[in-house]
């Protein structure tokens, strides 16, 4: 018996010693071939495994280096460990699954198909170390994930989004977009949707907290109590939720935030977003109040300011007050996105300098002012197109829109009215000025324009056309109107100065000359012009012999013109406009020693047929000069008339003849003169 003991107890051990020795040299890596060529021929999974380790004595143990399947799944190491296996029933029970530096790209994966026996997998812990995962434009970077008690495959079907625990972080979060970096979250997923209950992040160099839900049924993400702290947004374009997708805000708040975009920029945000609800394509549902540093939008800028903000996908409604422009503003706004129209219900501006710049354009297609409030405004334009400056404006609007180029009335209410301490256009200035107008359908009513201007008075009344021809029916009354700054704004080829006075009266289209009705009355003292030697031509004509009518080269005698200056010491041109012609009647001009009767038309449109006489101390002409044609090349016809005894005046107007005229005929005295010289 004890030689049968030891017989058996030694075969035992010799037993047990074989079956270690066979389980410490059987090599995994063997079936690893067969089966991925097998598996391979059978499915689309183009897989590959590198080594395999299995230790014998844990048979539920499972560690796989360099793992891929197809293009869109590679890890460098897998390991499970398996609680329960039991093909038979078709149960599988995972203890534990790692991925240990796997890349994972859901738009290119494929749907594993698995046998009957693995119809249901339920895994107690799955980890994550470092993995990278890619979907629909969103890339995790260093993401360390960890889910508990997750069943994956259920009655032989996939869901991916089963009810699972789950907590991580990552080391970057992007999208075209966003990016976030160092984030930690944990929640769960619960019906499909993912709920954290907190999620922790650096965002565009700021901080992101939240509770965040997204909802894959209802393409919904919402976050809850999200809190924003120094983020520096940055985007190329305004970002906006992908299709279909919508974008749930609950109770945000924002301290010192700054956004940058092409549009927006705005620094040192901070304020409360109520609700926000946002889906592509839309206008936001939303509503909150901010204070800000700064926020610029195209050219327009706001310094420190405060606002509110109710939007709904038709409208959004802005109430702003604060600083603008070295000033202060407050207004409330309204935009309509399918419109394209912004709405001012109120805008009130005070004591504001605003810079005008040759490249701003004004970037709505319409705009609607109920109510503009301008005062102590300055304005001043750097662009060459437009040398304006204002200062001391006072504007009022009420009622009025801009649109495709027009101005219309919103009511009968529809009125402007405007003050100023100086308006400077080029070297035009008119100060202490006052302005009222009224618009109705048709018309701009200036019922009242009056000012200071060129060193003297302007007023301005009548009504002009908005749609074209853009008809015309003005009064215009000047005095003591200096000439000096009109001369420096038209660069004329000669200078001019004096003091001249004006009544008109003008009706018509504003482009089409032809039209033009009404009267003028121009009378001036004490007019120079350079370039002009109107006495010494003068004189050489009458020294000359036109006792018939002799044609002048208008080119020669401009060049005879520009040898000498012209001191004209009165003149008065005045007659009615009748079709774009104003016909001079009783018109004179009184130089140092002529007097210059003027008679016919002149053509508003670039012409003229006029005959200018040189009349002695009694009113008779005695030098007979005709323009005709075009002003820029004019003919031009002399002679002189032979005088009668009594001659019969020419000219019986108002303007004095000289006191340094020749006394009697200007003929005779003119060659009188010439002789004494040569002598």
């Amino acid at each position: 018996m004890k030689k049968l003991a030891k017989y058996l107890l030694l075969t035992l051990l010799v037993l047990l010693l074989a079956g270690w020795l066979l389980l410490t040299l059987f090599d995994a890596n063997r079936l690893k071939q067969p089966v991925l060529a097998w598996l391979n021929e059978h499915t689309d999974l183009d897989a590959s495994i590198g080594d395999i380790t299995f230790n014998p004595l844990h048979p539920y143990t499972l560690l796989a280096e360099d793992v891929r399947l197809g293009d869109w799944f590679n890890a460098r190491q897998v390991y499970v460990q398996l609680a329960t296996l039991s093909p038979l029933s078709g149960q599988t029970r995972i203890a534990t699954l790692d991925l240990i530096d796997a890349k994972l790209l859901l738009d290119d994966a494929i749907a594993l198909q698995l046998p009957d026996n693995l119809a249901n997998i339920h895994v107690a812990e799955f980890t994550t170390k470092n993995l990278s995962l890619d979907w629909q434009g969103w890339q995790a970077k260093g993401t360390d994930l960890t889910l508990h008690d997750w069943q994956p495959r259920l009655d032989g079907n996939w869901q991916w989004g089963a009810d699972v625990n789950i907590s991580g972080q990552a080391r970057q979060l992007t999208q075209p977009n966003l990016e976030m970096a160092q984030l930690t979250f944990h929640g769960q997923v619960r019906q499909q949707q993912l709920q954290l209950t907190e999620i922790k992040s650096r965002l565009f160099d700021g901080i992101f907290e939240s509770n965040v839900v997204v909802n894959w049924p209802e393409q919904q993400l919402t976050l809850n109590s999200p809190q924003f702290s120094h983020n520096q947004l940055q985007f190329e374009q305004l970002p906006e939720p992908a299709s279909g997708w919508s974008l749930q805000i609950n109770k945000a708040q924002l301290e010192k935030v700054s956004i940058t975009s092409p549009y927006l920029t705005s620094n040192n945000i901070s304020g409360e977003l109520r609700y926000f609800e946002w889906a592509a394509g839309q206008l936001p549902d939303a509503s909150g109040q901010w204070q800000a540093d700064e926020a610029v939008l195209d050219w327009l800028r706001l310094d420190k300011h405060q606002g509110e903000l109710l939007s709904s996908q038709k409208q959004l409604s802005l109430n702003i007050n604060g600083q603008a422009y070295e000033g202060s503003v407050t207004s409330e706004l309204r935009w309509h996105p399918e419109q394209g129209r912004l709405d001012i219900d109120s805008l009130a501006m005070q004591n504001n300098k605003f810079v005008w710049q040759a490249d701003m354009k004004w970037p709505l297609p319409e705009v609607r002012l109920h109510k503009l409030d301008i005062s102590n405004g300055e304005l001043l334009s750097l662009d060459p197109n437009l040398p304006l400056s204002v200062t001391g404006g006072e504007l009022f609007v009420n009622d009025i829109a801009w649109s495709a180029g027009q101005w219309r009335p919103l009511s009968k209410q529809a009125r402007a009215e405007a003050n100023w301490n100086e308006i400077a256009f080029n070297s035009l200035i008119a100060r202490q000025g006052k302005a009222k107008a009224k618009l109705d359908d048709t018309h701009l009513w200036l019922t009242e324009l009056s000012s200071d201007a060129l060193e003297g008075q302007v007023t301005l009344s009548g009504k002009l056309g908005l749609y074209p021809p853009y008809a015309i029916d003005a009064e215009l009354k000047g005095q003591e109107l200096a000439l000096r700054p009109v001369s420096r704004w038209l660069k004329a080829d000669r200078n001019f100065s004096g003091k001249v006075e004006i009544n008109a009266e003008l009706k018509g289209e504003i482009q089409n000359r032809k039209t033009w009705q009404g009267q003028v009355a121009l009378s001036g003292q004490e007019v120079f012009v350079e370039k002009l030697g109107l006495d010494n031509w003068l004189s050489q004509r009458l020294r000359e012999d036109y006792a018939q009518v002799k044609s002048v080269d208008a080119q020669l005698a401009a060049l005879d013109l520009n040898q000498g200056d012209s001191f004209i010491y009165q003149l008065e041109l005045k007659g009615p406009i009748n079709n774009g012609r104003w016909r001079l009647d009783g018109s004179a001009l009184q130089s140092v020693r002529y007097l210059l009767a003027l008679r016919g038309e002149v053509d508003l449109a670039g012409g003229w047929q006029l005959e200018v006489g040189a009349v002695n101390d009694k009113g008779c002409r005695e030098l007979a000069i005709e323009l005709s044609e075009s002003w820029r090349a004019p003919k031009l016809t002399i002679h002189q008339p032979k005088l009668v005894s009594p001659c019969k005046p020419w000219y019986q107007g108002g303007v004095p003849y000289p006191k340094s005229g020749l006394s009697g005929s200007i003929l005779e005295g003119v060659r009188a003169l010439q002789m004494g010289e040569e002598e």
